[in-house]
């Protein structure tokens, strides 16, 4: 099977980072169960299992801005209009502030019933409420620090995303530490310190952001209703799947503790605190996928969705291993390690093992749902969320549970994702009125999305760029371009590939690639090359050399003069130039 090699450079660019942004923000429920677990009660670490379903729920609210900006965004760089990306960073900070300080505020205040509510009883009730609070202190920095991560990986800073996840984790074991041994905080001071963890992250990565020339920038007046709205629709489905999950397992909760007893909670307690390693690699997917489509959406690309498709699906299955051989082998020292003893380590071991299972179709699911959310179906993702969250789950909890006992919940995951993927396939039959069998029945693009008129081909070599180049020129001529214009777009093409070839394939130590896409419509031409090359803007050439120096450039001097537009932007590191006669 062939793969566009520009994606897959790209996808393996950006799904490491956030394979590792998912563990290392999940670190704090790693560190916070170990220390929980060795150092304080039974009932401390029971009351950690109670609110984690709590904790996800508000990591929910957070995607509905960050998901929600990263899809705007990626639609606005494929559509050239990266000059929009500012708009949308400073409404994404604005929204998670304010929605944090009111969720901080009610949950501090009510923190009493959200415990009841959460299922704590007797004496963990009381552990349940001081931890809320604890953590109900950092909700506004829990928004914002995914919106901001977002926006440092689209300008190329991944590196610093990583370096701040990992100090929010320095953070949080160094804060928890001393809230046990200096300050004898008890299970209320591990939460205050996560949320002073999450506090001094927020701050260094402000610092950073300002002291960058290049990066985005804030403007506390730059609220934009309708940008508001736009990033709420299109984070909707992620936010909503996170709350249904919560509420999910809130009742999972509950049935387990009827089935098995406090066993049962404990073994969930487990894998909600390493649940951050089994969820990285099908989170990893989901985000990597879903900002690539973005961009592929905004650039109505069809070809280069349907490689990413498979290079999600390739890549996500493969990832499944690691998950299965760490379970089988392992899940009973995972287990020990947070405090387990007796009959819950083989209870925990039984569900690390089936959760990890899960992975197999969900890998599919999540591909799919990220490509579908780029796309706009929010509609049919928002249906799709309840079964998958709450109609299977309940079924195998209230009705099959009293049956077959506690494992029946512990396969309720890997039922789950099924039954969600036989409703994507009906769908597309329905769609087709007829089997799915392909891609292209799966995904039933709009008739509009590509423009029928349209020529695509990746070259490696500067001998091809000559080849091309007449290509363009004789596909302008078959759809109706005039001579003239037909042969400055040859020429446009020859002109930039060639400078690519010339300062970007040299300049690098690894096998390069231009994605060349051409498309007539509206009786314009419209030129895309995309490469995998150092960074080479043709404006910031232009400026260089003045009229002194008339022989300098002056093939993209050429370019610029003729084409009603020049477009140039790095999109996650991968050079995209946009011209259009």
């Amino acid at each position: 099977m062939k793969l566009n090699k520009n994606i897959l450079e790209l996808y393996f660019k950006l799904l490491p980072v956030q394979i590792f942004l998912v563990i290392a923000s999940g670190l704090s429920n790693i560190i916070n169960g170990l220390v929980i677990g060795n150092l304080l009660t039974a009932s401390a670490m029971i009351a950690l299992g109670y609110v984690g379903p709590f904790s996800n729920l508000l990591a929910a609210v957070a995607t509905i801005v960050s998901g929600g900006s990263g899809i705007l965004c990626g639609k606005y760089m494929g559509t050239g209009e990266a000059d929009k990306v500012n708009s949308v960073y400073s409404n994404a900070l604005i929204v998670s502030g304010v929605l944090g300080a009111i969720l901080s505020v009610v949950c501090f205040v009510f923190a009493s019933p959200i415990a009841s509510l959460l299922g704590a009883q007797a004496e963990t009730l009381t552990d349940t409420i001081l931890y809320v609070r604890g953590i109900s202190l950092g909700i506004i920095p829990l928004l914002m620090i995914p919106a901001m991560m977002t926006f440092l990986q689209m300008c190329n800073k991944s590196n610093f995303s990583l370096f701040s996840t990992i100090l929010l984790a320095v953070f949080n074991t160094v804060f928890g530490l001393a809230s046990i041994k200096v300050f004898n905080g008890g299970i209320f001071g591990i939460g205050v310190a996560t949320s002073l963890s999450r506090w001094a992250t927020l701050l260094v990565m402000f610092i950073y952001i300002r002291a960058q020339k290049n990066l985005v920038r804030f403007d506390p007046k730059g609220f934009e209703k309708e940008i508001v709205k736009n990033m709420v629709l299109l984070g909707s489905p992620a936010s909503l799947a996170g709350i249904l999950y919560s509420i999910r397992n809130m009742f999972i909760n509950k049935y387990a503790y009827n089935t098995a007893g406090d066993n049962a909670v404990n073994s969930l307690a487990i894998l909600s605190s390493a649940g951050c390693f089994y969820d990285s690699f099908n989170v990893g997917i989901l985000n990597s996928t879903m900002m690539l489509a973005s961009v592929f959406v905004g650039e109505r690309d069809s070809r280069s969705l349907k490689d990413l498709i498979k290079i999600s699906v390739i890549v996500g299955e493969f990832l499944v291993l690691p998950k299965l051989l760490i379970s089988y082998l392992f899940g009973s020292n995972i287990a020990m390690m947070f405090g387990a003893q007796g009959d819950v380590i083989s209870m925990s071991r039984d569900l690390l093992i089936l959760y990890a299972w899960s992975a197999v179709p969900n890998m599919i699911t999540v591909t799919l749902m990220a490509v579908y959310q780029s796309l706009g179906r929010v509609k049919f993702c928002n249906l799709l969320y309840p079964l998958n969250c709450i109609i299977v789950p309940l079924i195998c909890c209230a009705i099959l549970a009293p049956i077959m006992g506690i494992k029946i919940i512990w396969a309720l995951y890997f039922w789950a994702e099924i039954a969600t993927l036989i409703v994507f396939y009906i769908n597309a039959c329905i769609q087709k009125k007829g089997v799915a069998n392909s891609i292209d029945d799966i995904l039933y693009l709009e008739s509009d999305f590509d423009t029928a008129n349209k020529y695509s081909i990746s070259i490696d070599k500067i001998e091809e760029v000559v080849t091309v180049s007449k290509y363009i020129q004789d596909f302008c001529l078959q759809n109706g371009i005039d001579s003239k214009r037909a042969m400055l777009s040859g020429l446009c093409m020859e002109e930039m590939a060639g400078n690519i070839v010339d300062h970007g394939f040299k300049n690098d130590n690894k096998k390069n690639t231009i994605d060349v896409f051409a498309c007539v419509e509206n009786d314009e031409v419209l030129l895309r090359l995309r490469d995998n090359c150092v960074p080479f803007d043709p404006h910031s050439k232009l400026q260089m050399y003045t009229g002194d120096d008339p022989l300098k450039n002056i093939g993209i001097k050429m370019v610029s003069k003729i084409a009603k537009e020049m477009n140039y932007q790095t999109t996650f590191g991968m050079n995209v130039l946009m011209i259009r006669l």
